[in-house]
């Protein structure tokens, strides 16, 4: 997924249709995307490996996180900048909620210590 498909997202959830008053969220949108991606990787536990510079840039967070919650943390965003707290507050909440949701890759852990080794 890219950049540019969160970015769409985000902007059908603050009702705004991609045009010439959108090119203000259309320059923040990268920087903003690029934060979440990385704080979004660290729950999932995934290594972010480049910067998202412009809207064309591949996530590197997976498809699920970048489809379901990502586009809310954006239009937080958005509505943030707009100074619609109402709308803030609905899609920050449903981010944060969203986030919760996140399991994050299992992995084994190892017995350094031998605690485990007499159970």
């Amino acid at each position: 997924m890219t950049a540019q498909e969160a970015y769409e997202m985000a902007l059908a959830l603050i009702d705004q249709a991609e045009g010439a008053d959108t090119a203000d969220y259309a320059a923040r949108a990268p920087a903003v995307i690029d934060v979440l991606q990385r704080e979004l990787a660290f729950y999932e536990g995934v290594a972010v490996t480049r910067n998202i510079k412009k809207l064309e840039d591949a996530l590197e967070i997976s498809e699920d996180v970048a489809e379901r919650i990502l586009p809310y943390g954006l239009a937080a965003s958005f509505a943030l900048s707009d100074k619609n707290g109402d709308m803030y507050a609905d899609y920050s909440a449903m981010y944060r909620s969203l986030i919760r949701t996140i399991r994050p890759s299992e992995t084994d852990a190892a017995d350094e210590y031998g605690v485990l080794a007499g159970l």
